[in-house]
């Protein structure tokens, strides 16, 4: 059930949208981007430093992402025993495997100094911007959980003060 679950969070997302979305746009357009852009006067100190980008976006990721299963607040207990706890963590999980598995292929094409061609350019691209739409939604997800658990507090601060 938990890894049906996983691959229903992996597969149906922003992130996996996003990346078919740029296979298909690159697959019916292929010929007019090859004429319309033309790669091969990319600025070399660009594309020397291009990886920062994907690099820093998962590596924020990793480092900020804990924050969703461990918000550091007083009632963190209350997340931990929520019976849907077991979703939370494959949400989690997925994002962490998501910025480890959209950084690769940008490292590759980096690595192969591909940026100056088509395919590689439209690569990078594409797995750079599903990498920003995976820590988008960890921050969102921080920022929702974050109001859950106030809400939370503030309810159980009202029950304490009735008893």
């Amino acid at each position: 059930m938990k890894m049906l679950y996983f691959l229903r969070v992996f597969f149906i997302s922003y992130e996996f949208v996003f990346l078919a979305l740029c296979l298909a746009v690159y697959m019916l357009s292929q010929k007019l981007l090859s004429a319309s852009f033309p790669l091969s006067s990319l600025n070399e100190d660009a594309v020397k430093w291009a990886m920062i980008y994907p690099v820093g976006i998962a590596g924020w990721t990793l480092k900020e992402g804990v924050g969703v299963l461990f918000p550091g607040e007083n009632n963190e207990k209350v997340l931990h025993e929520w019976p849907d706890y077991w979703k939370l963590r494959i949400h989690f999980d997925v994002g962490i495997t998501n910025s480890i598995l959209f950084t690769i292929p940008c490292f590759i094409v980096w690595l192969l100094s591909a940026l100056n061609t088509l395919v590689g350019a439209w690569v990078f691209v594409g797995f750079a911007g599903a990498l920003s739409i995976n820590a988008f939604s960890f921050y969102t997800a921080k920022i929702h959980l974050k109001s859950v658990l106030i809400r939370l507090g503030d309810a159980k601060n009202s029950n304490n003060r009735v008893n």
